[in-house]
């Protein structure tokens, strides 16, 4: 297993804007335009990934172009903007998601979610750990299975458990995993049982144990070295922006592994999904926006660099903030991808479904994908640009 970063880090804490419209989004001008607008009440997330869709539509004018007039609101975590999108009264019409709470177009109860985009691959999750703890033994500056075995073995580890962190450490634990004997493997506990729903330990060695400690992404800087200079957590899976933020200051903390550790079909896409009823009753509406968010989509992949700066201004984060945390798919990508019902595209949209299926309530019959997914309107702005 090739490719795990090795970088230092100290930890700044981000206090994430929730529930309000941000400042810096500029109001759509119909009188500039000549195009009637409609208010969409949309949710991003302070990363590079999860922002620079939105935020490129707005800076290149596409979105007032298509009429959209977006009221953006950055949320803390995919949870808190699953609330505000299934709540009895919504206040989200439609927002970016991560894998950790893709389950909830799945689920069909309450109100209801639909996929209705396909964003980016995403490659913003890190585990990151105190110096020292994982040892890189053939010195070639990166951790192999072998050395991240050891490291994690008996050890404790904390992220938010309902985020893509969540699945994307249950993959990492897997990979590790394939080439051992089952009485060898590591194996999870947790107190959140919601997040070893469908979860089978491979044995009951104690030395094998990881245990995992729900903890918020935004806290996880501060958890690593706090004031006083105490390791209160020492293991950690955190998504942008927190990873590279840590990194960049250099102190005692590095990555131990990133995207390279996961087999290709663990690797999961972002997607934008919307309430069932708003696209019921906004059609047009609905393929406005996503008119818009696939022309800055495609714009994005030949313009990674300066669509981060954009986002980052959109965010109002220092520049030089956001990495390039993803894959962003180009205009023959997103053809191919969704040329048939067999294309590569609906592949990964399965592999994340098959992920986050057992997330589902217990009671609840869950959706098809093919009744969660509402692509109809990502397939007409592919068509037609």
């Amino acid at each position: 297993m090739k490719g795990f970063i090795k970088k230092t880090a100290v930890s700044v804490f981000f206090a994430l804007i929730l529930g309000s419209p941000l400042a810096a989004a500029p109001k759509q001008d119909a009188a500039q335009t000549g195009v009637k607008t409609v208010k969409v009440n949309v949710g991003i997330h302070n990363n590079g990934g999860g922002a620079t869709a939105v935020a490129v539509a707005i800076a290149k004018g596409y979105f007032a172009e298509y009429g959209i007039d977006p009221n953006v609101v950055i949320v803390e975590s995919g949870p808190v903007e699953m609330a505000a999108m299934r709540a009895d009264t919504p206040t989200l019409d439609i927002g970016y998601i991560g894998p950790g709470v893709a389950w909830n177009p799945i689920d069909s109860s309450g109100n209801s979610l639909s996929f209705v985009f396909f964003g980016q691959l995403g490659n913003s999750e890190r585990l990151l750990a105190k110096k020292g703890l994982f040892t890189d033994t053939n010195g070639n500056g990166t951790y192999d299975s072998g050395e991240l075995y050891a490291g994690l073995r008996g050890k404790t580890v904390y992220f938010e458990v309902g985020t893509t962190p969540g699945g994307w450490f249950k993959n990492l634990i897997s990979a590790i995993n394939s080439e051992r004997p089952v009485s060898d493997q590591l194996w999870l506990q947790c107190e959140d049982a919601a997040y070893l729903a469908g979860y089978q330990a491979p044995n009951n060695n104690p030395a094998n144990r990881v245990l995992v400690v729900n903890y918020q992404n935004a806290n996880i800087g501060v958890g690593m070295i706090s004031a006083a200079g105490n390791q209160a957590v020492e293991i950690a899976v955190a998504f942008e922006p927190i990873p590279s933020t840590v990194l960049k200051a250099g102190s005692n903390i590095e990555v131990a592994a990133d995207i390279n550790a996961l087999p290709k079909d663990k690797v999961f896409p972002s997607t934008f999904v919307a309430n069932t009823k708003w696209l019921a009753a906004n059609p047009e509406t609905a393929q406005n926006f996503i008119n818009a968010l696939y022309r800055a989509s495609v714009w994005i992949a030949d313009n990674r660099d300066e669509a981060l700066r954009i986002a980052e201004k959109l965010c109002q984060r220092p520049e030089g903030t956001f990495i390039v945390d993803s894959y962003a798919p180009t205009a023959d990508d997103y053809r191919q991808w969704f040329a048939a019902a067999d294309s590569k595209g609906y592949g990964y949209m399965r592999s994340l479904y098959d992920e986050r299926l057992p997330n589902v309530p217990q009671g609840v019959t869950p959706k098809t994908l093919e009744q969660a997914l509402d692509f109809s309107f990502l397939l007409k702005a592919i068509a037609g640009n």
